[in-house]
């Protein structure tokens, strides 16, 4: 069963905590920043982009599971083990 977009802020906000030493999460609220969604070509909410020193590095669309999550954003972290939280950042 596929979860319902409230449960996707529970788990982004167990992944922020889980992760703090080595990622950072961030939300931005489409209505009020309309222009970000378009610049980024967002079609679907939610929508989780990974940004990696500024770049974009992949993305989910749609609702998904933790595991899902976990398992695009392993490889990222993976790839930068040194980096600043600030660097690696799912919003």
């Amino acid at each position: 069963m596929e979860p319902c977009f409230d449960d996707i802020e529970g788990v982004l906000d167990e992944i922020a905590s889980e992760s703090a030493d080595c990622l950072k999460v961030a939300r931005v609220k489409l209505d009020h920043s309309p222009n970000l969604g378009l610049w980024y070509g967002i079609r679907c909410i939610p929508t989780i982009l990974c940004f990696v020193d500024g770049e974009e590095r992949g993305g989910i669309f749609g609702t998904t599971s933790k595991e899902a999550i976990l398992a695009q954003l392993r490889p990222v972290i993976t790839s930068h083990p040194q980096s600043d939280p600030d660097s690696v950042v799912w919003a």
